[in-house]
């Protein structure tokens, strides 16, 4: 085992310990092969500052694709190289023009050398960069635009067997179309008139003449339209015909979905939450628009069969709703129902490959609000991976787990905080990593945080609930048998955020630790052995104390208490005497805005040491401990946006100690693997549902690994992740 927060103490079937000293565990024997991926291959990789457009295509000639993204607010470009499996190598970044919303891909310069187009916006240009083959990219030559440039597409529009453009021009109504030399130059631009901020430009052949025609979508809210420009072959267009569709469209694609032959496009509508089907004639006419339900604010789509049935589907990217809408096509033009999976904040752009070579088309979706893309590797029969989800009540904000009906297998239980609600959900597990569907227990106001142990010694755990707006924890007996009796109430401070146990005075009985967030300070309330309490004893500490963990960080097998204050820039420690009382607070100044605080021995030199995450900082901070209660300087860790929890475990059973945190902001855990000298490793990111809450690690399979459980407040489920280190 490692380092789990106390109320984590139940964990791979643990005895209870009565002391709670999380310094008697045992890590497991160092694994041969170290694991470093251990809840599977990452799915999200870093970019630059809002990658807005993604491609893919193979740089460096290795038979594997690699991706590349348009970073808008950065003015760059990632290339991320692909490796067989489906993972990505770290990016590497080349310099555009200013904004750039639009990549594409081909080989300009006839060299069998993959090369990259990029639309700039606000410099009012395209940037081209030939390709050298092995993943890399010459410098940038510029080609001047029209007024705003939003999205560019690459074709052979005169026959010539050389690669052109056409640039969707959002500032003045028009495109632009570039015919190539051949050799990574461009004759003059020739501009054509479309509709009114036209955003996104793709081709086609919409009248089957072998000619390749344009589509473009214009977004404006007194010309919902798209223009059709038919191609002559010789590099002109013939002028365009409108049709009015039914929404703003950010974005247009192109595929049979009928199987007459004759293409047909999907768009998708931001404000009506769907995407309409035009059907196509044949003539470079459309017919028929059908409109199908996706999630909230849909902004791009592409097209492929995801279920091997030889029948084309949709996948669309939901800018608001995080999620992405699989629509399967039944042949005739319908769509079945969409299924949604919950993915990075705001989605701009999504593509697809078989990027793990398993003859299975995947996903690739760009998260503008987190600078990450992710991948969604596909099943081959229309579903994509994704980790199991658990329902639970409304607004689960705090999970924990523990065996609740000794049948030897973990449990979860969830505090389910909304105001009609009012509950806490049991989920007995099945020992394979499943959970039973819940049974709910109703508590009082608003329950918030929650910790287990057996408060009064009959070897069955209970629960403690933090009531938010009660100023209350409720301490509920259990039965042994998965169920529980009636809650009983006892005052504490204002806002009981936080709750963690421990035997503060060494007498063998559990007592209770709570963080009151608005009266900045903990309440201490000792336990009789029999599952009541004495009344609490108040101690300061720092401004908002939201999380707090009991451990010796002084060797004198006394527990102290540190304590993460929100308000403040600084961890609370406060010595205990061993007879249930406190010395007053030390304070550690780590970053801004502390949500979480673990602890464990980060660097193997006996000695506890503290982690804390900082949700304003993007941060986590490591302290080192000293061995006398006091602890070194904070060492500072980037992670993933807004971290609001954080556990520390040996994840990879490597014999050191790792940390796996949520990150609120952007719908993922990462796991920072430990080196064991004190010294973190870069998160690897994972997607979790939305509304992240709180975690829980357990064995869930019984197979002494380390899973996770995540609560997600705002779909109201448990994300369950497995461990796959050996």
């Amino acid at each position: 085992m490692g380092w789990l927060s106390l109320k984590e103490y139940q964990l791979n079937n643990l005895t209870t310990d009565k002391n709670s000293n999380l310094s008697k565990l045992q890590l497991p024997a160092q694994s041969e092969a170290v694991c470093r991926t251990p809840y599977g291959l990452p799915n999200r990789y870093a970019t630059g500052d809002a990658p807005f457009s993604i491609k893919s295509g193979d740089f460096n000639n290795d038979k594997k694709l690699d991706i590349a993204v348009a970073n808008a607010k950065s003015n760059d470009i990632s290339v991320l190289l692909g490796n067989e499996d489906g993972s990505f190598q770290n990016q590497t970044t080349y310099s555009v023009g200013s904004y750039p919303q639009s990549v594409t891909i081909g080989d300009f310069n006839n060299d069998s050398k993959q090369d990259l187009a990029v639309a700039n916006t606000e410099s009012d240009n395209i940037s081209l960069l030939l390709g050298n083959g092995d993943g890399t990219f010459q410098n940038q030559f510029i080609y001047s635009t029209g007024s705003s440039p939003t999205s560019l597409t690459v074709g052979d529009f005169n026959h010539d067997n050389k690669l052109d453009l056409a640039v969707v021009n959002n500032g003045e109504d028009t495109i632009t179309v570039m015919l190539g030399h051949g050799d990574g130059t461009f004759q003059n631009q020739i501009k054509y008139a479309v509709g009114h901020s036209p955003y996104f430009v793709t081709v086609g052949d919409f009248n089957n003449d072998t000619n390749l025609d344009v589509i473009v979508a214009n977004n404006n809210e007194n010309d919902k339209s798209i223009s059709v420009l038919l191609g002559n072959g010789d590099g002109p267009f013939q002028n365009q015909t409108k049709y009015a569709v039914a929404d703003n469209s950010y974005s247009v694609t192109v595929g049979d979905f009928n199987n007459d032959t004759k293409e047909d496009l999907a768009l998708v509508n931001f404000i009506l939450n769907s995407v309409s089907i035009l059907f196509g004639n044949g003539d470079g006419t459309f017919h028929n628009e059908t409109e199908y339900l996706v999630g909230f604010h849909p902004f791009s789509a592409t097209v492929g069969d995801f279920n091997n049935d030889s029948k084309l589907d949709l996948a669309v990217v939901n800018a608001f709703g995080n999620s992405a809408s699989i629509l399967l096509g039944k042949g005739d033009g319908t769509f079945q129902n969409q299924t949604e999976y919950i993915i990075g904040p705001f989605p701009c752009s999504v593509i697809l490959g078989d990027f793990n070579g398993n003859n299975k088309l995947d996903l690739i979706v760009s998260n503008s609000g987190s600078n990450t893309i992710e991948v969604m590797l596909g099943n081959g029969d229309g579903t994509f991976q994704n980790r199991k989800k658990f329902i639970t009540g409304s607004q689960p904000s705090f999970v924990a787990t523990g065996d609740f009906n000794s049948d030897t297998k973990l449990d979860l239980v969830t505090s389910n905080n909304d105001d009609l609600d009012r509950s806490i959900s049991v989920l007995l597990g099945n020992g394979d990593g499943t959970f039973q569907n819940q049974t709910k227990y109703t508590v009082a106001d608003t329950p918030h945080s929650l910790a287990i142990g057996d408060f009064n010694n009959d070897n069955k755990l209970d629960l403690v609930v933090g009531n938010l707006d009660d100023n209350s924890v409720s301490v509920i007996l259990g039965n042994g048998d998965g169920t529980f009796h009636s809650p009983t109430k006892y005052r504490v401070g204002i806002s009981p955020f936080f709750a963690t146990i421990a035997d503060f005075n060494n007498d063998i009985n559990l007592d209770l630790a709570i963080g009151n967030l608005d009266s900045n300070s903990i309440s201490v309330l000792l336990g009789h052995g029999d599952g009541t309490f004495q009344d609490q004893t108040v101690y300061e500490v720092g401004h908002g104390p939201c999380s707090l963990i009991a451990e010796d960080f002084n060797n004198d097998n006394k527990l102290d208490i540190a304590v993460a204050n929100y308000f403040d820039n600084y961890v609370s420690v406060l010595l205990g005497n061993g007879d249930g009382t406190f010395q007053n607070q030390a304070k550690y100044e780590v970053d801004d805005g502390l949500s979480f605080v673990t602890a464990g021995d980060f660097n193997n030199d006996t000695l506890v040491d503290i982690a804390v995450a900082n949700y304003k900082g993007s941060s986590v901070s490591v302290l080192l401990g000293n061995g006398d209660g006091t602890f070194k300087g904070a060492i500072m860790y980037s992670t993933g946006i807004s971290p609001s929890w954080v556990l520390s475990a040996d994840l990879n059973h490597d014999g050191k100690l790792d940390l796996v945190l949520i990150n609120s902001y952007e719908n993922s855990i990462g796991v920072m693997l430990g080196n064991g000298d004190g010294i973190l490793q870069t998160p690897i990111l994972y997607t979790v549902g939305t509304g992240r809450a709180s975690m829980a690690l357990g064995s869930f399979k019984d197979n002494n690994k380390f899973d996770l459980a995540v609560s997600n407040a705002i779909d109201n489920t448990i994300t369950i992740f497995l461990n796959d280190c050996s």
